[in-house]
């Protein structure tokens, strides 16, 4: 069967995950340093009336569900490995592992930044800024072309019992 070639909506995509995991890289590390927020001009005062006393807790929960995970499909996204392990969360089989994991990721963003608004009650540009990212990954990923690229290929059993049209030409 003819190997899908990637087009240009994979590369931003790729692209699109991979910013999203350097920069939840970068906060969530900075936030684990400094709880206090101050490296990243995050004031505590904005923690009040939350469940967090600092911002120890947010920053390992962004490192690891918006930094390290999209960071982990960089690679799954370009070369599309069949790791049966991995697939086994993915609730869309007849779609590589991978276009499932960045679809959950896009939603984790989008619900990041809502409960971070609805929490703090107060908005800025940079969540603005990566709600958006969430929306255009999700979007992105739900295009017919990216669907295409990432829609597994699978064999009938009819077309493996089938002989070639040309095979049996031969035998008469």
């Amino acid at each position: 069967m003819k190997q899908r070639n990637k087009t240009i909506e994979i590369y931003i995509l790729v692209i699109m995950v991979a910013f999203l995991a350097v920069c939840a890289i970068y906060g969530g590390v900075s936030l684990m340093n400094d709880p206090s927020g101050e490296t990243i001009k995050l004031s505590e005062k904005l923690l009040k009336g939350t469940i967090f006393s600092n911002y120890l807790i947010p920053g390992v929960i962004l490192f690891l569900t918006l930094g390290f995970f999209p960071l982990f499909l960089i690679f799954p996204l370009i070369f599309k490995p069949r790791w049966p392990v991995i697939d086994i969360l993915n609730i869309y089989k007849s779609y590589h592992w991978s276009w499932t994991y960045t679809l959950y990721t896009a939603i984790v963003l989008i619900i990041w930044i809502d409960v971070q608004v609805l929490i703090l009650k107060t908005g800025s540009v940079i969540q603005g800024i990566f709600g958006l990212l969430g929306v255009f990954i999700l979007v992105l990923a739900l295009s017919p072309r990216v669907k295409r690229y990432y829609k597994v290929q699978t064999h009938t059993r009819r077309h493996i019992d089938q002989p070639k049209q040309n095979e049996d030409k031969n035998i008469s």
